[in-house]
């Protein structure tokens, strides 16, 4: 099981508690000390980190040396910038948007197909050229955040999480699929061919807890033990700072056989404390 380092102290995220969010975002103000907290977790032993692609996730990612040898976690898009986009001026300031960035030939090689057919599929290649870090190494995974893929999911538009897959793979990157509705995701990766089920990774809740776990504890623990050709990655294992026991937590997700767990804190001697108990 590898162990990956959440970003969510970086930004004053935590479910449980908004002033002990805050807080930690005091901590790292700057980018220099998250890359620093981030280098210091992978001498303990993390494999990686993962970073959303806000602003300063973006700035951070793309600053990361090409050298680095630890595993790079990418989730796309940030959906508040572009649902404000469509808020404000609608899709066509969404489009002039995607436009005015995208290189010639990107937009030559897609938009023409999107105009004809209408599926919006042939414009995820522009959309994933924004979001990307330019400098992100080849290799790294990308993952389409909980907040669309969901959507995706509950439109039955599964050629979209298909056809965003796809293009990671293209592009060199390991696609990635965060949710909240894991057992219907596995319906439908397992209609995938089998080539991109293997270069597949999925993210999804598992707590000792069952906090904001879906549809139930149980059913995901049955996920977790069922093979598949993807590989399976859990988050929130400490129930988003709120678990009851620390230790009897970790316990718990030590025995499931995930291929990656996915955890934050500002405190590097936690970060530590954690990797010694799951190893």
């Amino acid at each position: 099981m590898k162990q990956i380092l959440g970003d969510n102290q970086f930004f004053g995220v935590n479910h449980n508690d908004i002033d002990k969010g805050d807080k930690t975002k005091d901590i790292f103000s700057d980018n220099k000390t998250i890359i620093s907290f981030i280098d210091a977790s992978m001498d303990v032993g993390l494999s990686g980190f993962m970073m959303n692609s806000n602003l300063r996730g973006y700035d951070i990612t793309n600053s990361v040396s090409k050298a680095y040898k630890g595993e790079i976690h990418y989730s796309v898009p940030y959906p508040h910038k572009f649902a404000s986009m469509v808020n404000e001026g609608g899709m066509s300031m969404l489009l002039k948007y995607v436009f005015s960035k995208s290189s010639f030939r990107s937009i030559f090689l897609h938009f023409p197909t999107f105009l004809i057919t209408g599926n919006i599929k042939y414009i995820l290649p522009l959309i994933l050229d924004l979001e990307i870090p330019k400098n992100l190494k080849n290799g790294s995974f990308v993952y389409l955040q909980n907040i669309v893929t969901d959507l995706l999911l509950g439109l039955k538009r599964y050629d979209l999480l298909e056809s965003f897959c796809k293009s990671l793979i293209a592009k060199g990157y390991s696609p990635g699929l965060i949710t909240l509705n894991p057992l219907l995701l596995d319906k439908v990766i397992s209609k995938f061919d089998s080539n991109l089920q293997s270069q597949l990774i999925t993210c999804f809740n598992i707590n000792k807890d069952g906090f904001n776990v879906f549809p139930s504890l149980n059913e995901v623990e049955g996920l977790i033990f069922k093979e598949s050709l993807y590989k399976k990655m859990g988050m929130s294992i400490m129930s988003s700072g709120g678990a009851s026991n620390i230790q009897e937590s970790l316990h718990y997700i030590k025995k499931l056989p995930l291929d990656y767990v996915v955890y934050g804190s500002s405190n590097l001697k936690n970060i530590k404390t954690n990797y010694d108990c799951l190893k």
